[in-house]
């Protein structure tokens, strides 16, 4: 891919201000907390869709899902992409119970799985 370019910067930032828009400020960091848990039935029995804390992981997971298909689509510099997010941690951080809401969605987060996937290959490939 040939280097990134002020519109694919322009589209970054957008992206970044879009997030702030998608998810709550607090969300990154408790998903990153010891209160956050990661197992499906316990998350559930916790935190129910309606809560806050449902609301952080589905708002984080949309924008990375976001990301992903902008990327998937080849409308984002995977190189420059790569440099400002670091996606296989976030995506293992959730998969399990994003994986868990595909029973009733099977398609659901798949574009955030694959750019996980894809800059985690890159990443040992590296």
């Amino acid at each position: 891919m040939a280097d990134p370019t002020k519109e694919d910067a322009q589209l970054v930032v957008q992206l970044a201000q879009l997030g702030t828009q998608m998810v709550h400020p607090q969300a990154r960091g408790w998903i990153w907390s010891d209160d956050f848990t990661s197992d499906p039935q316990e998350f559930w029995e916790k935190y129910p869709p309606g809560t806050v804390q449902f609301d952080y992981v589905s708002g984080v997971a949309a924008w990375y899902e976001t990301v992903a298909t902008l990327w998937k689509h080849g409308l984002l510099d995977e190189e420059l992409l790569f440099d400002w997010l670091y996606v296989p941690g976030m995506w293992e951080r959730l998969k399990a119970i994003l994986t868990e809401m595909r029973k009733s969605t099977p398609q659901l987060w798949e574009n955030f799985e694959a750019l996980a996937e894809a800059q985690a290959g890159a990443l040992v490939g590296a």
